[in-house]
């Protein structure tokens, strides 16, 4: 038996999902946040014309920060 429930959406929700979606969060995070499934998170999302970025792209420019953040480090300790 499918549950089906329907909880509105307040606009000081929907602001904060799309400030989560500027700051590039993903959407299982956005989901904890606003503590809805990530389905509906990815739906509202996609209503208001701001579908999340795809995880792969989101993974991927993590990991370019995250290495150049690494390399900003290594350089200050060779500096010193």
């Amino acid at each position: 038996m499918t549950r089906i429930t329907s909880r509105s959406w307040t606009p000081e929700q929907i602001q904060l999902l799309l400030s989560l979606i500027d700051r590039g969060v993903s959407a299982v995070r956005a989901s904890v946040v606003l503590k809805r499934p990530k389905l509906a998170v990815q739906n509202k999302a996609r209503q208001l014309g701001r579908p999340f970025a795809d995880v792969r792209d989101v993974k991927t420019a993590r990991l370019v920060r995250e290495a150049v953040e690494r390399e900003l480090i290594e350089r200050r300790r060779n500096n010193l």
